[in-house]
């Protein structure tokens, strides 16, 4: 599933291609990305609305429409975007067409049939934005706050960062980097985390992110850039999916364990 820089990544791509735009028509070929509402429905509350910005809150993309609204959108698994002329027939996976005033059409794609597209009035209106918790590259993420967010829960530290309604955008993947590098084992409560080791997790936290972000995101399987290029950060992953390979910084073996049905690969020695 795509996390936060992969969304990111998206959202810098598609923002100087359609804000400005006006959707002038919207084709549905398949309904149940759109939740609650009907094609209809959906149709009639975007046509005619004008894209004033493109931005994100964790995992979820966000157009800003004028006069009002907000169209949100969660790719789970396997959603993209494509901004091209219109094609002569809709392609298998191809869920819905937003006709453009320039005569281009944005896709929303999606193979496996799970991302989400919803129309709100207000971003409070939103139930999938509701319990996000804390952006970690907003001036909110703060050594301050974290150090007592951290300090009211003892869960395990993947569990604790990979909580949506604690941090926003974070999953296997950059969860996993973030503490290697912060010298943490998933495993640790998050209550006993010391003010120093807090410090080092909020650095690689921010540092992990922002470079993930500038090598386009990771690709290990489905992801694509709106271009169709993939990302570059799966070159510079030091622990995920690197079971029995030796530790870049000791050469221990990488290890891989389950945590809540999911895998979790770290060091055993650096990270205590």
């Amino acid at each position: 599933m795509p996390e936060l820089p992969e969304v990111e990544t998206i959202v810098r791509e598609l923002r100087p291609m359609v804000t400005g735009r006006t959707v002038v028509d919207v084709a549905v070929f398949r309904a149940d990305a759109l939740g609650s509402l009907g094609p209809d429905e959906f149709r009639a509350a975007l046509c005619g609305k004008r894209i004033l910005n493109v931005t994100r809150r964790g995992k979820f993309l966000i157009f800003e429409l004028s006069p009002a609204g907000y169209l949100i959108c969660h790719l789970r698994m396997t959603g993209k975007f494509a901004v091209t002329t219109a094609p002569a027939r809709p392609e298998r996976h191809h869920r819905v067409w937003f006709h453009l005033d320039d005569g281009s059409v944005m896709i929303f794609q999606d193979m496996r049939c799970f991302g989400t597209l919803a129309v709100v009035e207000r971003l409070p209106d939103a139930p999938s934005l509701a319990k996000l918790g804390m952006d970690p590259l907003s001036r909110g993420f703060s050594l301050k706050w974290l150090a007592g967010a951290l300090g009211r829960s003892k869960s395990p530290l993947k569990h604790w960062l990979m909580d949506q309604t604690k941090i926003a955008g974070l999953g296997n993947i950059y969860t996993a980097e973030i503490l290697f590098r912060a010298g943490l084992s998933p495993l640790r409560p998050a209550c006993q985390v010391g003010d120093e080791e807090t410090a080092q997790l909020h650095r690689a936290t921010r540092e992990v992110l922002r470079r993930a972000i500038r090598k386009n995101g990771t690709t290990i399987s489905d992801f694509r850039r709106v271009d169709e290029k993939t990302g570059e950060f799966q070159n510079f992953l030091r622990v995920y999916g690197k079971e029995r390979e030796p530790c870049l910084s000791c050469h221990t073996p990488i290890a891989k364990i389950r945590q809540q049905q999911r895998s979790t690969f770290y060091c055993p020695s650096c990270q205590t």
